[in-house]
């Protein structure tokens, strides 16, 4: 829905400076505006809020008492950060301290 209301400011925007942006394709003007999509800023808005955390930027003793760290038994290849525990609803997936560690075991960008 949001992503929406993006596209429909950028097409906007493009008629209103004249800028010629081809029918749904938006990364042209993206690209002038210099924007990045709303699902790439909440994915990096996650994972500063969960490195900030983790690093006491964000001083939350119950959010960070949530996070579960994944502490191996014996070495393996295996390098994800976070214990993830298993749910067989959606609803519990995606809460926000369990959304935020996926989304760190599956970014190879973040690290503790």
């Amino acid at each position: 829905m949001i992503e929406r209301v993006q596209r429909k400011f950028l097409r906007h925007a493009a008629f209103k400076l004249n800028i010629f942006c081809p029918p749904h394709d938006y990364t042209p003007i993206q690209r002038i505006f210099s924007l990045e999509s709303l699902a790439d800023r909440r994915h990096s808005a996650n994972l500063t809020f969960l490195s900030n955390l983790l690093s006491s930027k964000i001083d939350s003793p119950e959010s960070l008492s949530r996070v579960s760290f994944n502490v191996p038994s014996r070495r393996t290849r295996s390098s994800v950060p976070f214990n993830i525990p298993f749910s067989s609803s959606n609803y519990y997936l995606n809460s926000p301290i369990i959304r935020l560690m996926r989304i760190a075991n599956t970014d190879p960008s973040f690290s503790l």
